[in-house]
């Protein structure tokens, strides 16, 4: 490819029902007016309004919040290494805590389909 990033799918079209959400949104106007000039569903005016903001890729599902790293997997994703012997005490100390987290966890997770159950 001789561009550094080419953009893949339909060209945005001025004219379109998105087209007219996007100039609309310019100006300010409210979701529910928008969808009523435009005659489309504020669903639709919402979904414009979040790909106008790049959050369209990162969307996780409704209420799902980001994914977070866990502080071996930031200092392994950062490309930083464990300080010595320190930071490999730190690292296996920590997974030692989450494994004893997820342990309780699975442990209160049998009980109540124990109790479920009997």
């Amino acid at each position: 490819m001789s561009e550094a990033k080419k953009k893949r799918g339909r060209q945005p079209d001025a004219s379109s029902k998105s087209g007219q959400i996007r100039e609309l949104l310019g100006t300010g106007m409210a979701v529910g007016e928008i969808a009523k000039k435009v005659g489309c569903t504020p669903a639709l005016v919402y979904n414009v309004k979040a790909r106008a903001a790049g959050g369209g890729a990162k969307k996780r599902g409704p209420g799902r919040p980001p994914k977070a790293q866990s502080s071996s997997q930031a200092k392994a994703s950062s490309g930083g290494s464990f300080d010595g012997l320190a930071g490999i005490l730190d690292a296996v100390k920590g997974a030692e805590r989450e494994r004893a987290q997820l342990r309780a966890a699975l442990e209160k997770i049998q009980a109540v389909i124990a109790d479920a159950l009997g």
